[in-house]
């Protein structure tokens, strides 16, 4: 609030001299009203100039996570001005950065990236790897084609869904997978077949792979993995578990995840806070308010915080506050997401802070991104 106070200050000190030059003409009450709500929207439409200047540049950052972080921003922003460098983007070295400008420009209605999208699910042929770099590479480009094939299960349409059967056929198992899982997403009957089967299986990467598919479907399998996330030997396991019981919704599955809060693993603790977070009944909040109040560590609190800011609660601000000025750009990752949703006025100026100093380029992108969601919220609190 340091700011506002000092536009208050230098505009009512600049509102006395104009008053004596003018022989002391009396200024009303709402004259200086008025002036310092010129001057506070003034200040948020050159911070929104800002915002979106940094996100422009941050699109050439030598950083593909940011350059894909900014291409992803662009269509949920829905900024139809940033679609020329969004196709430039198609061409990007990175996968990542190309995949997250083809859903982008798909989101702001451009065929191009539904094309390119698919584009990104074939197979790119040739011999067969001879060496082990080689195989590294295929290994590394079928991930990227199975990360397309999910991606374009969140768009619709004939041209998707033929994409989707076609990569359902996939000579690789990650993609054929991710084709799966995208059309059961879709309402395919029996696609999710395979992975309810799997979720019983011996082996525990496959049990922990199951449930991750079945979380990402969203539909089926709910009590078996109620009970993989409480009782599996496998920490993998129920980690996995309680992330996919994000996906649903359902009181018992809000006590499981409480449960699970106390697991001896901080990797399934971690997994279950932010499925509550994700879920928005009214059994989740309250176990989420609860966690608050036992201090737990800031990571799980600010996973709490902001599955709670965005479903409207009031939350403090001090440990936002306190997390951007440290080091780890996760934790301040996480305190942006607290900060975009939060309905206290304070956070744009911890937003804005971020945005001009922060030494993560990543983390400067991410706050200009949620200054420009604030600033545009009409109606909310800014």
């Amino acid at each position: 609030m340091k700011y506002y106070r000092n536009a208050f200050q230098i505009t009512y000190w600049g509102m006395l001299l104009l008053a004596a030059s003018q022989a002391f003409t009396p200024i009303s009450a709402q004259a200086a009203k008025t002036a310092v709500v010129k001057s506070t929207a003034a200040a948020r439409a050159e911070l929104g100039r800002e915002a979106v200047a940094l996100l422009s540049s941050s699109g050439s950052d030598p950083d593909a996570e940011v350059r894909a972080t900014v291409a992803a921003t662009w269509g949920q922003l829905g900024n139809r001005a940033a679609v020329p460098f969004l196709k430039r983007a198609l061409t990007d070295a990175n996968p990542d950065v190309r995949i997250a400008a083809a859903a982008s420009l798909y989101r702001l209605g451009e065929v191009a990236g539904l094309t390119a999208l698919i584009d990104e699910t074939k197979t790119a042929g040739g011999a067969p790897p001879t060496t082990p770099s080689q195989e590294l590479r295929r290994m590394a480009r079928d991930a990227a084609r199975a990360r397309a094939v999910l991606k374009l299960g969140e768009t619709a349409g004939e041209a998707a869904r033929a994409a989707l059967n076609s990569a359902h056929h996939d000579p690789e198992g990650e993609v054929r997978d991710a084709a799966a899982i995208a059309l059961a997403r879709l309402g395919a009957a029996d696609a999710s077949a395979p992975f309810l089967s799997a979720i019983s299986d011996a082996d525990e990467a496959v049990r922990a792979s199951a449930a991750r598919s079945l979380g990402l479907i969203g539909r089926e399998g709910r009590d078996i993995l109620g009970k993989l996330a409480s009782s599996d030997a496998s920490i993998s396991v129920r980690a996995e578990a309680c992330a996919a019981l994000g996906a649903f919704n359902d009181p018992a599955g809000a006590a499981i995840l409480d449960a699970a809060l106390k697991d001896k693993s901080g990797r399934v603790r971690l997994a279950a806070a932010r499925s509550l977070a994700r879920r928005d009944a009214p059994e989740s909040t309250t176990v989420l308010k609860a966690l608050l109040e036992k201090a737990p560590a800031p990571e799980l609190a600010l996973i709490a915080q902001a599955g709670l800011a965005e479903r409207g609660e009031e939350v403090d601000l001090s440990l936002a506050d306190l997390t951007l000025g440290q080091g780890d750009p996760e934790l301040k990752s996480l305190a942006v997401r607290v900060l975009v949703a939060a309905r206290r006025p304070e956070a744009l100026e911890l937003l804005s802070k971020a945005l001009r100093g922060d030494a993560s380029q990543r983390i400067r992108a991410e706050a200009a991104a949620a200054v420009i969601v604030r600033l545009r919220r009409v109606g909310g609190p800014q």
